[in-house]
C-alpha cells in the first residue's frame, strides 16, 4: 500500500492506494427476496416512494410486520429480528400502532425512537442525534429502521433542492444500514411530474434516489375496478428490477390497548403486474382544465386521507410539498363535501390537535372550526 507524503495534505488526511488484491469481496445477502430474486440488501438504504394515498406507508408497517415476526423471505426468515420506527407525519397512537396491529407486528419487537430537547419531544434530525440513535440499535440489535418520512429528518433550514446539502444528511442513514448490518427503509413523497421516472421523481434532491441502493414506486392503478394498486421495482443497484406486483390496500380489524376496535388498512400482494409504476404514472389520466381545474388537489387531498387519519398540520404540510397551500386544501375539503359529507374533522383528546379523516358510510360528522 502506499501513502502519499503528509505534508501535501492538511493534518490528520490521508490519501492511500491500496491493491485490489487486498480488498475481500462477496455476494449480497439480501434482506428481502421475492420469486427467487434479491430486492433489498442488508446494509444500504431502501426508499418506498409514492404520491399521498398509494399505500406506501402502509406496504412500510407490512415490511416493519414481516422483520418482526421472522415471515420476510430473505435473510430474517425464521429469524424474528427487532425495528425501529421513525414516524414523524402520523400518530403513532391512532394509526401506526394499529397499521402494526393489522399486519401481524410482534409490537415487543417494534421500537419508536423518541427524541427530547429541554423536556419537549421533538423531530429526529439526521444531522444531531444520528450517533445517539447508531448506538442504541447496536445496543437493541436493531436490523431495520423505518423512517416515514425521509424527508422530515432533513431540517427545515435544509435546501432540500440542493444536492450537495441533502446528501450530507441522507448518506448517513446509507451508512446507518452499514453500522446495524441492516435495512433503513425510507419513505418518500413523488411529485406531480408526468414523466414517469419514480427515481427522479422523489420530491426535493436526486440525491435521495442516488444514495438509496433500491427504489420502489407505489401507484393506484387507474385502469383497475376493485382499488387494485401497483408496486414496482425502479432501482436495484445489485440486482435486477424485474419487478412488478399487484397489492391492495384491505379493511382490517384491530382491537386496541383501550379494548376499542378499529378498521385498518393492510398491505395484501394480490399477484405479478404486467405494468410498472414508471408506465401508470405516464398514461395517468389527463388533468383537467376550466371548472374542472380543481379535479387534481380534490383526488390528491382523498389520496392522501385514504391510508387513515392525518394531524391537520400534517394535512398542510403534505400540501405545501405538493404545491398547494393552505388555503387550497381547506377549498378542497370543503368541495369535496358540498354534496355528501366525506371529510371530517376530529379531535381524539381534548385538548389536543385536530385530525382530517374520511367518512365511511356509517359514520356521522363532528363540528369543528375551520381547522
Amino acid at each position: 500500500m502506499t501513502t502519499a507524503p503528509e505534508g501535501d495534505l492538511p493534518a490528520g488526511r490521508t490519501v492511500q492506494l491500496r491493491p485490489m488484491s487486498a480488498l475481500k469481496d462477496d455476494v449480497p445477502v439480501w434482506g428481502w427476496e421475492y420469486a427467487e430474486k434479491g430486492r433489498i440488501p442488508l446494509g444500504a438504504l431502501s426508499l418506498f416512494a409514492g404520491r399521498p394515498g398509494a399505500g406506501k406507508s402502509t406496504a412500510g408497517r407490512w415490511f416493519a410486520a414481516a422483520v418482526s415476526t421472522g415471515t420476510l423471505s430473505g435473510h430474517w426468515e425464521g429469524r424474528p429480528a427487532n425495528v425501529a420506527y421513525i414516524a414523524a407525519e402520523e400518530s403513532g397512537k391512532y394509526v401506526v400502532k394499529p397499521g402494526l396491529r393489522a399486519a401481524g407486528a410482534d409490537l415487543n419487537r417494534v421500537f419508536f425512537p423518541i427524541v427530547e430537547f429541554q423536556g419537549e419531544e421533538v423531530r429526529f434530525l439526521s444531522s444531531r442525534d444520528m450517533e445517539a440513535l447508531t448506538d442504541l440499535l447496536i445496543t437493541q440489535e436493531v436490523k431495520l429502521v423505518v423512517v416515514d418520512p425521509l424527508m422530515s429528518t432533513i431540517g427545515s433550514k435544509t435546501d432540500v433542492n440542493r444536492n450537495n446539502e441533502v446528501r450530507a444528511l441522507v448518506e448517513p442513514w446509507a451508512k446507518l444500514a452499514e453500522r446495524i448490518d441492516g435495512v433503513v427503509l425510507g419513505i418518500a413523497h413523488l411529485n406531480k411530474s408526468g414523466s414517469g421516472d419514480v427515481v427522479a421523481g422523489i420530491n426535493g434532491s436526486s440525491a435521495f434516489g442516488e444514495v438509496a441502493r433500491t427504489v420502489f414506486g407505489f401507484a393506484k392503478d387507474p385502469e383497475s375496478q376493485d382499488g387494485d394498486r401497483i408496486m414496482s421495482q425502479e432501482k436495484n443497484s445489485i440486482g435486477e428490477e424485474d419487478l412488478a406486483l399487484i397489492y391492495r390496500l384491505e379493511s382490517h380489524k384491530v382491537t386496541t390497548d383501550s379494548g376499542n376496535t378499529a378498521e385498518v388498512a393492510r398491505f395484501v400482494i394480490v399477484g405479478d403486474s404486467d405494468r410498472t409504476v414508471g408506465d401508470v404514472l405516464r398514461t395517468g389520466p389527463a388533468q383537467s382544465d376550466g371548472s374542472s381545474g380543481h379535479r387534481e388537489i380534490d383526488e390528491w387531498l382523498l389520496e392522501l386521507l385514504a391510508d387513515g387519519p392525518v394531524a391537520a398540520k400534517e394535512v398542510y404540510s403534505s400540501a405545501n410539498e405538493a404545491g398547494y397551500s393552505t388555503d387550497k386544501a381547506k377549498r378542497a375539503k370543503a368541495r369535496i363535501n358540498k354534496e355528501v359529507e366525506r371529510i371530517d374533522l376530529f379531535r381524539p383528546e381534548i385538548p389536543g390537535p385536530w385530525f382530517w379523516r374520511l367518512l365511511d358510510s356509517d359514520q356521522g360528522s363532528n363540528e369543528a372550526p375551520d381547522t
